[in-house]
């Protein structure tokens, strides 16, 4: 019996032995084979070398428009769509800051409006000459009973902004006013939300002040009537930043669609321009610079925030109402962030284990020697024929499901970080699925490989 026939024992140690030779030599002749060709094409190298730093410079480009996209989206899909601009208001209305600051600007509207003091004056007057005896008492009654009055009127317009009613109300007129968030964008004036050269953001009070009328003459309140029409309006934000912001937001609302395309086309066109040993690792850089990009922007936000809170007096809007009326508008912007951040971190982490680098081609041994170990290391011959099938087309099917996970993530109306990190955990948990089940014929199709140029027989 010949040395080959002798290998060909099935569990042998001879076997196994002389494959780990043969894959030896085989990768020792690979590694010769490329050293000639990099000695036999040296001036290929200047070529590879300038690829390279297109690639780094397209990398980079990535990375500032795709921090620049992301902004411009998130406005587009506010100001455009008004269905995802009330669903993101509308839990203002439940909002304790809120609800004082509408509670307290809409009672000073209607005590200006009316001279209570004045009113009650001359009822206390007309009282006085009805009935002298009491004349004496009542006088100086007036400014108690006005403030009074105000306190009534206050605690009728508290409860009508915590009541379901004004939650209907606020969605209405924010429905309404969606054209307001438009003038922000584009400089505009009018409707019902306005901003002015000044940088104060303001919203009508008049159907407000209405319904809040008519509840007070229900209540037996008769001074209410006297509430003329008011057109009136409260202050949401003010600051002159806002006005120097508007110039950015115009631009950026412009020009949402070409920095989307120009994003992706730039990150194609690294990969593309890269040398073909370094596509994957651009793919990395790709990824981790649209991530690194995502946190620039997110401590940017935090910063500008800041900033932008600390311009608004607080004799105009309150700083908890503020706080909450741009936390709750930027909600939308801050997830997008984090999903983009998400996204490129996965992008990188797979291009990163797809390489030939020592780390990544140590994880997938680690992964490997686990499959072999959960499958009880089945050897060749041993596999059956749907592993063998499921082996023959497990790229095909790993591929499907990676398409699937990101036509999840194209469909899905507005994901979330949350979203990205379970569809990549269900296409993983596939993946290693694929992985384990056709380990087994795997083992065997590797075991069988002939040796390149080497001979039959040993």
């Amino acid at each position: 019996m010949s040395l080959h026939d002798e290998a060909r024992v099935v569990g042998s140690p001879e076997q196994e032995e002389i494959l780990q030779l043969r894959a030896e030599v085989a990768r020792l002749q690979l590694e010769r084979d490329d050293a000639r060709k990099s000695i036999a094409t040296p001036a290929g190298r200047g070529a590879g070398l300038v690829r390279r730093i297109v690639a780094v410079l397209l990398v980079v480009l990535t990375a500032v428009l795709a921090c620049a996209t992301v902004p411009a989206l998130y406005l587009r899909s506010e100001v455009l769509d008004t269905d995802r601009y009330v669903a993101t208001v509308a839990p203002l209305a439940s909002d304790p800051a809120i609800q004082a600051e509408v509670a307290n600007k809409v009672t000073t509207q209607i005590t200006e409006a009316v001279d209570i003091e004045g009113i009650t004056r001359d009822a206390m007057t007309e009282l006085g000459k009805a009935a002298p005896r009491v004349a004496g008492v009542i006088t100086g009654l007036a400014p108690a009973i006005a403030e009074q009055t105000r306190t009534l009127i206050h605690t009728a317009v508290s409860k009508f902004v915590a009541s379901p009613q004004f939650q209907d109300l606020w969605i209405q007129v924010n429905r309404v006013a969606h054209q307001g968030l438009v003038n922000v964008a584009t400089g505009n004036t009018g409707g019902t939300v306005n901003i002015d050269e000044s940088g104060t953001v303001t919203i009508s009070t008049k159907e407000i002040i209405a319904r809040v009328k008519t509840l007070l003459v229900e209540q037996g309140v008769d001074i209410a009537a006297r509430i003329p029409e008011v057109n009136a309006q409260i202050t949401l934000l003010q600051s002159p930043e806002l006005v120097r912001a508007t110039e950015a937001i115009r631009t950026l609302d412009r020009t949402a669609p070409i920095l989307a395309w120009l994003t992706v086309l730039s990150a194609l066109g690294a990969i593309a321009v890269a040398p073909r040993g370094w596509r994957r690792h651009t793919t990395s850089n790709v990824g981790l610079g649209i991530a690194v990009a995502m946190a620039v922007l997110a401590l940017g936000l935090a910063i500008g925030l800041d900033i932008f809170l600390s311009t608004i007096p607080p004799a105009a809007v309150s700083p908890a109402a503020a706080q909450t009326l741009v936390d709750t508008l930027l909600t939308p912007l801050r997830t997008g962030v984090r999903f983009v951040f998400v996204v490129a971190l996965l992008i990188a982490l797979a291009a990163f284990l797809s390489g030939h680098s020592r780390p990544a081609e140590f994880v997938r041994q680690g992964f490997a020697r686990t499959g072999d170990y959960l499958t009880g290391k089945v050897g060749a011959g041993q596999a059956k024929p749907w592993q063998r099938w499921l082996a023959r087309f497990r790229r095909i099917l790993e591929a499907a499901v990676v398409g699937l996970a990101v036509l999840v993530l194209i469909l899905w109306q507005y994901p979330t970080a949350a979203v990205a990190i379970w569809t990549a955990v269900v296409a993983g948990l596939a993946i290693l699925l694929i992985e384990l089940l056709c380990r087994p014929a795997v083992v065997a199709a590797h075991a069988a490989e002939p040796v390149p140029g080497g001979s039959p027989e040993s």
